[in-house]
């Protein structure tokens, strides 16, 4: 059982987007050292902000249009990917933002991005990163026509 190279593709684009966020977090260890926690209406507006685009991100799955009996992974990989990669930007999204937000405090803090950053790369790790549980969610998409699509299996290497 050997993953498909499209899975490998997602694998690939899911760990650069989440990749991405920890590389500009320890950045901002080095540019904002001061631990210093940010007023509270900033940090709910951050979590708020996370869970929004959680949300956002889980309604995205419904978006992935349906596919047709008989399609080949092939043209079925184009269709989850345009929305796995909007998905990934969605999530990333509040983790861009907080960085706005700590060099608009008084005192900016690497502490106000790792707010953001950690429950986020959490939550994309747990519900983007493509593992069974995601690709079974992209599979009831696709399937969402009547076909049985089995785009799951097929990508992880238990069919041809």
């Amino acid at each position: 059982m050997t993953a498909s190279p499209h899975l490998m593709t997602l694998r690939m684009l899911s760990g650069a987007f989440i990749g991405g966020i920890a590389v500009f977090t320890g950045i901002m260890v080095v540019v904002a050292p001061e631990v210093i926690v940010p007023e509270p209406w900033v940090l709910a507006v951050l979590l708020g902000l996370v869970a929004a685009s959680t949300v956002l991100s889980l309604v995205m799955v419904g978006s992935v249009p349906a596919a047709s009996q008989g399609d080949p992974v092939g043209s079925m990989l184009p269709k989850v990917q345009s929305v796995h990669i909007l998905r990934l930007a969605v999530m990333e999204a509040p983790a861009i933002l907080s960085v706005v937000l700590m060099f608009l405090a008084e005192e900016p803090s690497w502490v106000t991005v790792a707010i953001t950053a950690v429950p986020t790369v959490l939550l994309m790790l747990w519900l983007v990163f493509p593992h069974e549980g995601v690709l079974r969610r992209y599979e009831r998409a696709l399937d969402a026509g009547g076909a049985r699509t089995q785009f799951a299996d097929k990508l992880l290497g238990r069919l041809a």
